[in-house]
């Protein structure tokens, strides 16, 4: 199997795997979903070492969401936290008024396929 620059639709052992797990306070999730899909948009047009950044809705905890994140490998990983809208969602979501609980992510290792 190829390593590193594989294009394998699955990815390889370099990919990186993130899920972030997000619980709002009601009256903010309008404007967090507002603000997530003009996030979105700027990763999808300028990342192209992002594979997957999908927000879904958590099918049983109201209010919660979680990001599923691929990214090709780490340096693309990287890219995506230097990105200057990163900045900028960072600041947004530093507002304690939106979170009903503290965020939590989850970093995957990809073991199959390699």
């Amino acid at each position: 199997m190829a390593k590193s620059g594989s294009t394998h639709a699955h990815g390889n052992a370099d990919v990186v795997t993130q899920i972030i797990t997000m619980t709002l306070n009601p009256e903010y999730e309008q404007e967090f979903l507002d603000f997530a899909a003009y996030f979105a948009e700027k990763v999808h047009a300028n990342e192209p070492g992002t594979l997957l950044y999908a927000l879904t809705k958590h099918p049983t905890e109201p209010h919660t969401y979680l990001w599923v994140e691929r990214y090709r490998d780490e340096e693309a990983e990287q890219a995506h936290s230097e990105a200057p809208y990163f900045s900028e969602a960072i600041c947004k979501m530093q507002d304690p008024a939106w979170w009903a609980k503290p965020g939590d992510v989850l970093t995957l290792t990809q073991v199959v396929p390699q």
